[in-house]
């Protein structure tokens, strides 16, 4: 299987061999048949033996880390294939799969993109055998929701020699459409909105399902498609779909588990002919809490049922995989005419750790290298999933900070507390909730144009009590519009006045009616694809990992807001938090009497200026603006120590990239982070 990494130019360096990858490509290398010790080659004369028929070709894309891995080959080689220009492609708005797009027998990448404002495209990486091109966009679609896009697949599924690609497309009520993309060589022909199957409204959740394509029930002919669904009856169903010229009919329930029995959210699956009968199998690699998994065939021979039971072929070892995130690969990896398979897990940036599973027949044979795993985690705060979604839709909620509105409640639930200056030099936060949930949270205030560049990286819900009518305008156009984020305004009936308040410092919520009025608001239940922050693995324990190796002592933090709003931090290196002090008093939530105990401090300096097109306050005070893409310094305090940064920021979709002097990524520790964007010229005294 030959390797090549699609990746931005800084991070290509960082390539180690099997064990890395941003995006992995694999394609065909046939071994050449050597004799055997003592066997002598055959002469002129001897008759020419009738070649074995090839193996029918293993195709598998899957996510992995921060990169996806794909395969349809045969033995392993590092080279990169493809370099991008810098912020021209991203893979987290990428949905990857692999076919032969351009009939030369060579297979290629193709990716559904996200292009923001709510278009998606279809690009395509050529294959030369020994590199990609870059990527030709094949097709553009307007209003079509890359979020809704819930699996890409491809094949032939129509017999004629051209590859096609399938997007199981998610519409409201649970009613699923699978689209389908036919590939002329050049431009993909869409086979119109309602695609090549519709399930009907209330029928088909494709959250639920891991969808494969391989000959399952016949050894030519076209593609099959599977589907492997969690019914809400706690089943898993294998359900099959063949094409017909009028689209694809579901064929048949082929295979189903007992109720409670498999849990897909542990799976991952893969296709190809394991068994050696011609029909392709589904590879699954089950895993469990504590990084061990199972690698299961359920056979197509045998009505799909698991060969050796649950069992499986094989057993990995505790943290050798990720439940539900371990990328699955599949091949003839030493050319002895049996798919073999990779279960690939991530491991630290762009590391994985690679389980190569030789199938002896009946079982598999597991060679493993040792990158430590680390699975999955919350994007913004780098904390373990628990189970939870990384597609989870944050909340990003506007909260007073006057003298008035203070404790502030809810606060130490959020993943992310941004604090802004607003007109008068005070200021007002911003709290981001994703992987917990508060109960109540307070007080929340009006919205400012300043938050509208910081949503959007977010996929987050904008939750605000109102704003300037100038800067309301351009707040729905740009949610409603150009759909970078969900505009969720006190309009949809989230909030209450507290009695122990005075107005309009006395504006509550609860979690629970924040995710209601979510699920009411349009697209507002769609999972979203967050850039995640960059976070040290959870086993690290060097204060000068990460980009700290020339950062000075800070134990103690000042933020020089104006008198009323002056913020200082001070750290406890028995819990390596920092306590967060407003004007002389220890920050406390109002809902628990928890202390705020922030993990990192973030300051961001930019240019910040006064501005009237969004009017005035109702004071007569100037409202502010903030450059927030671009580049400037910044300071990172983790772990009692200051590293000094430069920012780097490429559009309104990105997080900030810290880096050092040596260029260095500055790496942030798992947990609370609070970002302060202030003026380029303050100084922040530390100590």
């Amino acid at each position: 299987m030959r390797r090549g990494l699609l990746q931005r130019p800084s991070v290509v360096a960082r390539a180690l061999a099997l064990a890395t990858v941003a995006l992995v490509a694999c394609t065909a290398a046939t071994p050449q048949a050597t004799p055997a010790p003592g066997e002598l080659a055959q002469s002129p004369m001897a008759p020419t033996p009738t070649p074995p028929p090839p193996l029918k070709p293993a195709r598998s894309v899957s996510p992995v880390g921060s990169g996806v891995a794909a395969s349809d080959g045969e033995t392993f080689s590092e080279s990169v294939w493809l370099t991008t220009a810098p912020n021209t492609f991203r893979l987290n708005r990428a949905k990857l799969a692999v076919a032969d797009l351009t009939s030369d027998g060579k297979d290629d990448l193709v990716a559904l993109y996200d292009e923001g404002d709510n278009k998606s495209g279809l690009l395509v990486f050529r294959s030369t055998g020994a590199s990609f091109s870059a990527p030709e966009k094949w097709w553009e679609g307007e209003d079509y929701t890359w979020n809704r896009a819930r699996s890409v697949v491809a094949g032939n599924f129509s017999g004629n020699g051209h590859d096609a690609v399938l997007v199981a497309y998610q519409y409201d009520n649970f009613q699923m459409r699978i689209h389908y993309f036919e590939s002329t060589g050049s431009t993909f022909l869409f086979g119109g909105i309602q695609g090549a199957y519709d399930s009907g409204p209330a029928q088909f959740d494709a959250a639920r399902a891991r969808f494969a394509v391989g000959h399952f029930t016949r050894t030519g002919g076209a593609d099959q498609l599977a589907a492997f669904y969690q019914s809400p009856n706690a089943k898993a169903k294998l359900l099959l779909f063949d094409p017909r010229p009028s689209g694809l009919v579901l064929s048949s329930t082929v295979y189903e588990t007992n109720e409670g029995e498999y849990d897909l959210g542990r799976a991952s699956i893969g296709a190809a002919d394991v068994t050696g009968d011609g029909k392709d199998d589904l590879v699954a690699v089950y895993g469990d809490a504590d990084g061990s998994a199972k690698v299961q065939v359920f056979d197509s021979g045998n009505s799909f049922q698991p060969a050796n039971g649950f069992e499986g072929w094989a057993s990995l070892p505790a943290g050798s995989a990720c439940a539900g995130a371990t990328a699955v690969l599949l091949g003839d990896w030493n050319g002895d005419r049996k798919i073999d398979a990779d279960a690939i897990a991530p491991a630290d940036g762009m590391q994985v750790r690679s389980n190569v599973l030789r199938n002896m027949g009946g079982a598999f044979r597991v060679t493993a290298t040792s990158e430590e795993t680390v699975c999955p985690r919350w994007p913004l705060t780098g904390m373990p999933l628990g189970g939870g979604s990384a597609s989870k839709r944050p909340l990003y909620v506007k909260i007073d900070n006057n003298t008035h509105a203070r404790p502030h409640y809810g606060i130490t639930k959020a993943d992310q507390v941004y604090e802004w200056l607003v007109e008068g030099l005070t200021t007002r936060l911003a709290a981001v909730f994703q992987s917990k949930d508060p109960d109540v949270i307070g007080s929340v205030r009006s919205a400012r144009m300043t938050d509208t560049p910081i949503v959007p990286s977010l996929g987050a819900a904008f939750v605000y009590s109102g704003g300037g009518p100038e800067e309301l305008m351009r707040i729905h156009y740009d949610a409603a519009v150009t759909s970078r984020y969900v505009d969720l305004g006190p309009g949809y009936g989230w909030g209450y006045r507290v009695g122990f308040r005075e107005a309009p410092y006395n504006y509550f919520t609860t979690y629970r009616a924040l995710r209601q009025a979510l699920a009411d608001a349009p697209e507002g239940d769609q999972p979203v694809s967050i850039a995640s922050w960059d976070f040290l693995p959870p086993s690290t324990n060097d204060p000068l990992a990460g980009g700290f190796a020339a950062s000075v002592d800070a134990s103690s933090i000042t933020v020089p807001y104006r008198a009323g709003f002056e913020v200082g931090y001070r750290y406890d290196p028995a819990t390596h938090t920092y306590a967060r002090f407003q004007d002389g008093v220890r920050e406390v939530d109002g809902a628990t009497r928890e202390a705020v105990a922030a993990r990192n401090v973030v300051v961001i300096q930019t240019e910040v200026h006064f501005t009237t097109e969004f009017g005035l306050d109702p004071a007569g005070n100037p409202k502010l603006d903030m450059t927030l893409t671009g580049s400037g310094r910044g300071s990172v305090f983790r772990d009692g120590k200051r590293q000094d940064v430069t920012w780097t920021r490429p559009d309104i979709f990105d997080v900030f990239t810290l880096q050092n002097a040596s260029g260095e990524s500055v790496r942030l520790e798992p947990g609370q982070t609070w970002i302060h964007i202030v003026p380029a010229d303050w100084t922040i005294p530390s100590q």
